[in-house]
């Protein structure tokens, strides 16, 4: 079985395909969260635009976000904290959100802010790198990009 591109232990057809799909939405922040990660690397602008609070949209589009999923290889997110449940009107998501440039791993540091628009789940803005710190592991702990292998053997090259 292959896990989400989320993270998730669940196959993406039972994770984030069935929000893709609209069959639900998200119940709480860091599944909208998890679900927009995986609609990056599938490329889903439309979902990801539909998921953004027309407030904080300004000029993107579906076509350009679809983009933005083909321009950049993503590997792993890494949810550090997380607020804002079935109940709430509004949440956060700490994250990492790792890829790969020029066969380096980075990664996106990101404090994510959401709110609820007629009654879904919606990303309104985040501020990045908030704490400032390196995030990059050391050499023997697990690789982000989740291959299961030491990043000094993976990614850490």
């Amino acid at each position: 079985m292959t896990r989400c591109h989320c993270g998730n232990d669940l196959p993406y057809e039972k994770c984030c395909q069935p929000l893709h799909l609209g069959e639900f939405a998200a119940p709480t922040c860091e599944a909208l969260m998890r679900s927009r990660f995986s609609a990056y690397i599938e490329q889903l602008g439309e979902y990801l635009f539909n998921t953004w609070h027309p407030d904080y949209r300004a000029d993107l589009t579906p076509e350009t976000l679809a983009q933005s999923g083909k321009e950049t290889d993503w590997r792993s997110l890494q949810i550090l904290a997380s607020q804002g449940g079935p109940n709430d009107s509004q949440g956060s998501v700490e994250f990492c959100a790792w890829f790969m440039v020029n066969n380096e791993l980075h990664y996106h540091h990101e404090i994510s802010q959401f709110s609820r628009v007629d009654g879904a789940w919606v990303y309104t803005d985040g501020a990045f790198n908030p704490n400032k710190k390196s995030r990059l592991p050391g050499r023997n702990d697990p690789c982000p990009c989740m291959s299961q292998k030491k990043f000094k053997a993976c990614c850490g090259k």
